[in-house]
């Protein structure tokens, strides 16, 4: 196992519990964010932690990236700084291209010409072509937007460089949707929540409540980061980390509603419905149970719960 560890993106929603976990568990962190999506108040915590340092640095700069990784001899990479939020990819595609390709392309070439042994580099189920079933790692790649297509092409270069460096663990992580506190891009379930902390008795304006969704807990994924390379040898290895069940926002909402002990109206607000919708989004998590022997826990109720006690609406 690691225990010197570089995280891009370590501000931001998954970046912050995995810094958590590291820190807990004693492992040194060089913390990476340009804090444009980034929030302060989630490493607030470690600033003054012995075992972590923060540089605000953007992964597009070559030299600085590089500078931080020859100087820091890290032995892993946990690399999650991308810009995520579909709509903000489809408004500005060239901004997604820079971040997600150009910038991981930056950091994959530090991290080997550093010498680190193990990396992770977060992908998405967005990159499978659309379907009713779970989708197995083998499934047909075929992306319908641009922080889909961005994120294909990173695990390509990805690939690559694997290739010339077979004495690497290099993990390729395809996440579905996380939840979970601190959530930095405006998705639906922090709007759910967002408009309920307004006013709990509220008709909620929401997009598209059809979509099939596998939701994961933010802080299950962290942990599955931490423990892989505990479990995989050298190569490299594309593992979808979800849950393996997949449920509609309606029946989350019904779900929410359940768990306040009230019923929640909701009505369409036009200027949320996309356009362009994928209706079912599902992993098959086989794979990952063989390697780890668990998967993120799938009892979205209780997870909800947890989620609406720290939001403060219970």
């Amino acid at each position: 196992m690691s225990t010197k560890w570089i995280v891009t993106g370590a501000a931001g929603f998954l970046g912050s519990h995995v810094i958590e976990q590291l820190v807990e568990k004693g492992d040194e962190v060089v913390a990476i964010d340009n804090m444009e999506w980034g929030v302060q108040k989630h490493i607030d915590p470690f600033m003054d932690k012995p075992n972590f340092k923060f540089y605000k640095q953007d992964i597009c700069e070559i030299e600085a990236i590089q500078k931080i990784f020859n100087e820091e001899k890290a032995t892993g990479l946990i690399h999650l700084a991308a810009i995520h939020f579909i709509p903000d990819c489809i408004k500005d595609p060239s901004k997604a291209v820079k971040f997600n390709i150009f910038g991981s392309q930056v950091v994959l070439k530090a991290a080997l010409d550093s010498g680190v042994k193990n990396l992770w580099f977060a992908s998405t189920g967005d990159v499978y072509k659309p379907s009713e079933e779970p989708h197995k790692e083998e499934h047909t790649v075929e992306p319908f937007n641009i922080y889909g297509k961005s994120k294909l092409l990173m695990e390509e270069l990805v690939r690559f460089a694997a290739n010339e460096h077979p004495d690497r663990r290099i993990v390729i992580g395809r996440l579905l949707n996380l939840y979970g506190a601190r959530e930095t891009n405006p998705h639906i379930l922090p709007e759910i929540i967002g408009q309920l902390k307004k006013d709990i008795n509220t008709t909620l304006r929401l997009g598209n409540l059809y979509p099939k969704r596998d939701l994961v807990p933010i802080h299950e994924v962290a942990k599955t980061i931490y423990e892989i390379f505990d479990k995989v040898e050298d190569g490299c290895y594309t593992l979808n980390f979800a849950t393996g069940v997949a449920q509609s926002m309606q029946e989350v909402i019904d779900m929410i509603g359940e768990v306040l002990g009230k019923k929640i109206n909701v009505e369409t607000d036009p200027a949320k419905v996309r356009k362009s919708e994928r209706p079912h989004l599902q992993a098959d998590v086989s794979k990952l149970k063989d390697i780890l022997g668990w998967t993120p826990n799938h009892d979205l109720k209780s997870g909800l719960t947890e989620l609406l006690k720290g939001e403060g609406l219970l």
